[in-house]
């Protein structure tokens, strides 16, 4: 809107026309409403006065345990003593990210992989950043320095133990398991697995929990056929 007043004005004044002073304090309103919003965003951002400290951050619903690893990198970052963190412009030369940027409210945008988000949080040359941002590091000393441990296994398997339960139903063999002897447990066990498992008897395709969740499984079929048999 300020160029298209300044437009207006240099023809105005090319054409040798008075438009008055009406373009000029256009011109000087639409200058400070966009200097207002750079002080608001950079108040926003960091704060007032020397930038020093980190800002709130803000995750909106992120888990605890993300917004606890990213804190624990930004603080790694933003320190002086930290390897440098990088970029390359659209001509491929390497420029340092300076380490305020960790210090923002919103800072979780500098991992995006969209350029035009990480522009919002790094302007103005944010414009000119490259798909990535680099660490001069590799992972496994960040990893080090943040000390955080990788979750061995990933999510828990969820299994379909309905599933399994009406393989059983009715089945002869599990009829003929005497749930008093020794061995009970793992006649189950063995039963779920070759009924679960598909071969030329059936089609089943159900997966089966590792041994450990398996006999746990195995003990509370034993305990509700305790309880049904002796109600006979």
């Amino acid at each position: 809107m300020s160029s298209l007043v300044l437009v207006v004005w240099g023809v105005a004044s090319v054409s040798n026309q008075d438009v008055g002073q009406g373009p000029v304090i256009a011109f000087m309103v639409l200058m400070g409403i966009a200097a207002l919003t750079l002080v608001y965003w950079r108040h926003f951002q960091y704060g007032l006065g020397i930038i020093g400290a980190k800002r709130p951050g803000f995750y909106a619903n992120s888990r605890p345990s993300t917004v606890e690893t990213l804190e624990k990198l930004f603080d790694f970052l933003g320190r002086r003593t930290a390897p440098e963190a990088y970029c390359y412009d659209r001509k491929g030369i390497r420029h340092p990210v300076s380490r305020r940027h960790f210090y923002g409210r919103l800072r979780g945008l500098l991992l995006s992989e969209s350029a035009s988000d990480r522009a919002l949080v790094v302007p103005p040359s944010g414009f000119w950043f490259s798909r990535q941002i680099y660490i001069d590091a590799e992972p496994d000393e960040i990893i080090r320095a943040l000390k955080v441990k990788p979750q061995a296994g990933g999510r828990p398997k969820a299994y379909d133990y309905e599933a399994m339960l009406l393989t059983l139903i009715e089945h002869p063999s599990l009829r003929n398991i005497d749930i008093d002897k020794h061995g009970a447990e793992t006649q189950i066990m063995n039963l779920i697995r070759a009924r679960c498992d598909p071969s030329e008897a059936h089609d089943n395709d159900i997966p089966v929990p590792e041994p450990t969740k398996l006999r746990e499984f195995a003990k509370r079929v034993v305990a509700a056929m305790k309880i049904n048999r002796s109600a006979r």
